[in-house]
């Protein structure tokens, strides 16, 4: 599928990638972690993890971006060590009136940068009916959700790399470089 908004940022770890387990950690991130990824904006508002009829994994959250108050209903299409990607279809209000529905990826990858360092990166696609897409120009929705990610993805990597050390007598403070 080809998504016409494209965004993301990543993040410098001092941490060898070996001890990631995204997949592991997507699943065990909390509520309260979620929400706290946005400190100044606050637009995080909800995280859950349920499973479906099928029983299959379903990770809701629940947060404000660019103008469109979101409900993400994401499903894993690939759960690894080092690379998780999950896609979702997302309800939305756009300007917090108009009703929209479309299909949105979540792409999180940790890759080795040298000894001992790790290239944490969040990515996310949305691909918005032609209309709202052109709304979206108007509003810069595209400027917004970047500054969404680049609040959010230092947090998102500290929080794997506690999940990462959470068994480290020695655990540090802070992670990225």
């Amino acid at each position: 599928m080809k998504y016409n908004l494209n965004f993301g940022t990543s993040v410098l770890l001092n941490l060898p990638v070996e001890k990631f387990d995204l997949a592991d950690w997507i699943v065990n991130f909390s509520c309260e972690e979620y929400v706290s990824c946005t400190p100044a904006s606050r637009s995080h508002k909800y995280s859950g993890l349920y499973r479906d009829a099928d029983g299959e994994i379903v990770i809701r959250n629940d947060e404000f971006c660019g103008g469109f108050m979101m409900t993400q209903f994401y499903r894993p299409k690939l759960m690894q060590a080092h690379h998780v990607r999950m896609e979702s279809r997302t309800k939305a209000r756009f300007l917090q009136v108009w009703p929209i529905i479309f299909p949105l990826y979540w792409d999180l990858k940790a890759e080795a940068a040298g000894p001992n360092r790790t290239l944490f990166q969040c990515r996310i696609g949305a691909r918005l009916p032609f209309l709202y897409f052109l709304a979206s120009k108007l509003i810069r929705l595209q400027f917004w959700s970047q500054q969404h990610a680049d609040e959010e993805t230092p947090l998102f990597a500290h929080y794997a790399s506690r999940w990462a050390t959470r068994n480290d007598p020695d655990q540090p403070e802070r992670f990225w470089l």
